[in-house]
């Protein structure tokens, strides 16, 4: 059986490069790649993986991986650390066009397909994004991410000090755009991406699409659960370097900065519960439980939060959201009108209102 001539690059189809930053991720991998393999996009597309030191086998997956996809190469250098590693990739990546995928996340089928579409959509767009929905290490689904569509309103979020408006992984970028800016700073080590957004801001446009393109994986190696505290400090002093450029005053520490080890894990924890309650994903809800129980076992308020999982685990028969597989479109399912959760929501906003009144 002949195999159909490849798709040339064309003004249609431009070339795109996947770029997978990889460090200690042998678990996941795989899942990464396979979701950059099944994409629905026409044009060509060809993935680079970078192996930044890891000391795990990594590498060896990905090499292994190499055998059966023809337009997978695979890299390594010694560990140099996240900003040095997307500066490399930049390097690695021979198209203007530059799909940002990190190792332990899954992209959607038609990531980019669509976010393409918007990106030339128009000129001044050097970047665009989509919304997420977080799954757990196993894949099993916690529940959406938002994130506001305009380039005002991301700016906006960026240089007023809030939470990322715009992810790294998942992401279409200019090469170019990237370059112009710099790209990612050593001083920002895991504020990098955040750093980027706020100079490529300067010259060009940041957009998001109101579509799920990334399934962002929560576990407790990745640098959102290890250096929290750390990230929301570089993203502060970031910011602050923005604003000056831009004749604005600096913003102050803000509380979440200085809060121990310990009540930064308990808020984490309390934040992705909440989230798979509200989402539908009681199960989920149950299993996040479980490593937050035994981290935090005299909270009462998870124990509250186990009993209404339970209670909805048995009422919804599981979670409204399927597991995700990489190269299948996710089926994002809703919480019930009637849930457990809902009730116990209600009672305490009604709490409240009477707190209020006395």
């Amino acid at each position: 059986m002949e195999m159909p001539e490849p798709i040339k690059a064309n003004s249609l189809y431009p070339a795109i490069t996947v770029v997978i930053p990889v460090f200690n991720l042998e678990l996941y991998l795989r899942d990464a790649v396979r979701s950059a393999q099944g994409q629905t996009y026409q044009g060509p597309v060809s993935i680079v993986v970078l192996d930044d030191g890891s000391t795990d086998n990594s590498l060896e997956v990905a090499r292994k991986l190499a055998e059966s996809c023809t337009n997978l190469r695979v890299y390594t250098q010694p560990n140099q650390g996240r900003s040095a590693a997307r500066n490399r990739l930049v390097q690695l990546a021979d198209t203007e066009l530059i799909a940002w995928l990190d190792g332990d996340d899954i992209a959607a089928p038609r990531w980019l397909e669509q976010q393409l579409e918007l990106l030339s959509s128009q000129e001044n767009y050097s970047a665009v994004s989509a919304q997420g929905y977080a799954m757990t290490a196993d894949a099993y689904p916690i529940g959406p991410i938002e994130r506001p569509l305009s380039s005002e309103e991301i700016e906006s979020r960026h240089l007023g000090g809030q939470a990322n408006a715009f992810f790294q992984s998942a992401v279409l970028t200019k090469k170019s755009a990237i370059e112009r800016a710099g790209g990612y700073r050593e001083q920002y080590s895991i504020g990098e991406d955040y750093d980027l957004w706020l100079r490529i801001g300067e010259t060009g446009s940041l957009a998001n699409l109101d579509a799920v393109h990334l399934y962002y994986r929560v576990h407790d190696t990745s640098a959102n659960a290890t250096q929290g505290v750390g990230q929301r400090q570089q993203a502060r002093d970031a910011v602050n370097e923005a604003r000056a450029k831009r004749g604005l005053a600096s913003l102050p520490t803000s509380a979440d900065e200085v809060i121990p080890p310990k009540k930064d894990d308990w808020n984490r924890c309390i934040y992705w519960i909440h989230i798979a309650h509200q989402s539908g994903n009681p199960l989920t809800a149950i299993k996040l439980l479980r490593s937050a129980i035994a981290k935090h076992p005299t909270s009462l308020l998870l124990w509250l939060h186990a009993l209404l999982a339970i209670a909805d685990c048995i009422l919804i028969r599981g979670n409204a959201t399927p597991r995700f597989v990489a190269g299948a479109e996710a089926r994002i399912g809703r919480l019930p009108n009637f849930s457990f959760y809902r009730l116990a929501s209600a009672l305490n906003r009604f709490r409240h209102r009477l707190t209020h009144r006395a």
